[in-house]
């Protein structure tokens, strides 16, 4: 089965974006996304997204905040433009539009913030119930819980934590640990950007867990102690935060799952517990770097499963039941495409990614000619032992040479301009992280021949 991909589903630039070639996602790591109209999986480890689950009946009207509830097998969130309304996904994918919420007595003028403590098995949200716009009022700074089968809140407690110019304490957004503890985040234009952390008896000041310059952002999670934040433009940010206190941490997430522009518009932590979990595995059975009309054909290793998705851009992709059934893509355009398997028995699913590099060659020309003998080195082990601590290109006898060597954000570490000069795995001085980096060289031979080529560079420590 043959799929041909256009350019309209690829950039280059997420060339820059890949935390590495080839990951296999596993339960412990996953993270679920809410963006266009459907939830996407994050492996908290290395930033690699795939699609989990499309939604139906979704609204005109994007909605955001995501939390899972574990007892409840559905998601909650918050739809404003209707009212304050609080939606419902279902496991299966099934959007529900459950209403809006009203505390007796009150006006809810807008709500921010949802999550479902697995303590007590309630939804809780942060709204305000101090007046409107109108009265200059946005901060959620009212904690309340909710009562999913009348849809009537409860007042739980007022959020107050120290503040700067004027500005009132508020909720933006709010979540609850595996062990109950509420955590929730406070950003504001003339001020800055918190996490704190806040008893439910509201009997305590809230502990303040980190903070940095301000930025919006649309929704957190809490996992393992760890505090992952959703930011709205751009498809790809996520910011951790830890517990122990600090300035807020940027980690970047791979946007190749994502068109380009795509909205972040909730995240949640969805644990699966299943007694027997599907294991996703597959290999290429032919090269994976080539030029414009590669086929690859790709065999399913996978076990515990019974289905399998094949996805090779956007809306292309290729299903089937059977595990030994070769499929194949025919890649006719540069870029760098990730093939992702999807392996389910019905209840848990887990995925691998293989990444397929088309090269673009130059007009009229074959492909780059190499040197006899030279090998370019794809990793580097800069730990101080003096075996492979630097990396250099093998052109001793070279004219002129230049490499320009960058992360996945696309960002220089290290630059090369002459056949001696080699990196040691430091940017700035500092140990570079581990992980896979990107290069381009240009490469003028004592024949002047020129070289010209990218690779890509493991870092391992």
């Amino acid at each position: 089965m043959k799929a041909a991909l256009h350019p309209k589903h690829f950039l280059i630039g997420i060339l820059f974006l890949f935390t590495g070639l080839v990951y296999s996602q596993t339960t412990a790591d996953t993270l679920i996304l809410l963006a266009n109209q459907k939830l996407y999986k994050v492996n908290k480890n290395n930033g690699g997204v795939n699609p989990y689950l499309n939604i139906s009946n979704f609204p005109a009207a994007d909605p955001f905040s995501l939390d899972w509830s574990e007892s409840q097998s559905c998601y909650y969130g918050i739809q404003v433009p209707l009212g304050n309304s609080i939606f419902r996904i279902s496991e299966t994918g099934v959007y529900t539009t459950l209403g809006a919420v009203n505390v007796p007595g009150y006006t809810i003028s807008v709500m921010e913030g949802i999550a479902f403590n697995p303590q007590d098995n309630q939804l809780y949200a942060s709204v305000s119930l101090n007046g409107g716009a109108s009265q200059g009022d946005y901060c959620s700074e009212t904690l309340i819980r909710i009562n999913t089968a009348t849809m009537q809140g409860q007042i739980i407690g007022v959020f107050s934590h120290p503040t700067t110019n004027a500005i009132e304490s508020e909720a933006d957004a709010i979540e609850f640990d595996e062990q109950g503890v509420l955590y929730y985040f406070d950003c504001s234009v003339n001020s800055d950007s918190r996490v704190f952390k806040q008893d439910m008896a509201f009997a305590n000041p809230p502990v303040l867990l980190c903070q940095d310059s301000y930025y919006s952002m649309t929704d957190l999670t809490v996992r393992d102690n760890t505090i992952f934040i959703s930011r709205g433009s751009g498809a790809y940010i996520i910011n951790s935060c830890p517990v122990t206190g600090g300035s807020l941490q940027t980690v970047l997430v791979s946007s190749a799952g994502f068109p380009s522009g795509t909205q972040l518009r909730g995240i949640t932590w969805k644990p699966e517990d299943c007694t027997q979990m599907p294991v996703a595995s597959f290999t290429a059975t032919d090269a994976t770097t080539g030029y414009p009309g590669l086929t690859v054909h790709f065999s399913n290793s996978s076990q515990n499963a019974t289905s399998f998705v094949f996805e090779f851009a956007p809306n292309l992709t290729t299903s089937t039941t059977d595990v030994t059934e070769i499929v194949s893509a025919t890649f006719t355009q540069p870029g760098i495409y990730p093939v992702v398997l999807t392996a389910s028995n019905g209840s848990c699913s887990d995925t691998d990614t293989i990444y397929v590099t088309i090269l673009a060659p130059d007009p009229g020309t074959e492909p780059e000619p190499q040197p006899e003998n030279a090998s370019i080195a794809n990793s580097f082990t800069p730990n101080g032992d003096g075996i492979n601590d630097e990396f250099f290109l093998p052109f001793p006898d070279a004219l002129k040479i230049h490499v320009d060597i960058v992360n996945r954000w696309g960002n220089r570490v290290a630059e090369l301009n002459a056949p001696t000069e080699k990196w040691d795995g430091r940017i700035n001085g500092d140990p570079a992280s581990e992980g896979v980096y990107f290069f381009t060289y240009q490469v003028t031979l004592p024949t002047n021949i020129q070289l010209t080529g990218h690779h890509f560079l493991t870092l391992i420590r």
